[in-house]
């Protein structure tokens, strides 16, 4: 007589049903992990990790990135070294560290994360039609790249990226946002018209007092 054939569970061998158990727990712990993953109320959305593939050894770049890696905290240690940073680079352009250090604690956290990203290229060259973290970027490639670093996307051209921005002027822009004059785009650093710069192959990515009078900001944020 023939059997009837039952819903039960086929017979498994000991190791295809440890093999079972094992891809059971890893999407389980997959699930809870994931559930877990909660932003806080009120958060940034997550910017892009920052590479560094080269670096420049220049002082400025090394301090910005250890500041950077610290930004997440929020807490005492990024205070200290973004402090730190606007006091060396105050003193690199002969300008008030202590207004400098103001301007960039009363900056929005991604102003402050746009204005470290820049920081930390520092010294590398300028080349013309460069987006190449930690090897080169002309002017709209080092403002673009800061920029979607801090979760906001602008767009590659200088031109297009002052035209895309809300318009601010020296009493109401932050640390972070973008300085222009026809054909060159910067990231301001808050006081007088100090900015980070690629300016042209003669000068590396550089942090200097502008001379222009004539000067537009604007606010990626808006």
């Amino acid at each position: 007589m023939t059997d009837t054939p039952t819903t039960t569970e086929p017979n498994r061998t000991p190791r295809r049903r440890r093999a079972l158990a094992l891809v059971a727990f890893g999407i389980i712990t997959t699930t809870a992990a994931s559930s877990l993953a909660v932003p806080s109320v009120g958060a940034a959305p997550a910017a892009p990790e920052v590479v560094v593939q080269a670096r420049s050894g220049d002082p400025v770049a090394l301090l910005a990135d250890q500041a950077l890696a610290s930004l997440a905290s929020s807490g005492d240690e990024y205070a200290r070294l973004r402090n730190q940073l606007a006091e060396m680079v105050a003193t690199r352009l002969g300008l008030d560290p202590d207004q400098m250090s103001a301007a960039w604690a009363a900056a929005d956290a991604r102003h402050q994360r746009a204005l470290l990203v820049a920081l930390t290229q520092i010294g590398l060259a300028y080349r013309r039609n460069a987006l190449r973290p930690g090897v080169a970027f002309d002017c709209s490639g080092l403002t673009s790249y800061a920029w979607a670093s801090a979760g906001v996307p602008i767009p590659r051209s200088s031109g297009r990226q002052i035209r895309a921005v809300a318009r601010r002027d020296a009493s109401t822009a932050q640390a972070g946002d973008l300085v222009y004059y026809p054909g060159h785009v910067m990231l301001w650093l808050g006081v007088e018209r100090a900015v980070v710069h690629a300016s042209d192959p003669s000068r590396p990515i550089e942090v200097r007092n502008i001379k222009r009078k004539s000067l537009t900001f604007g606010d990626p944020t808006g």
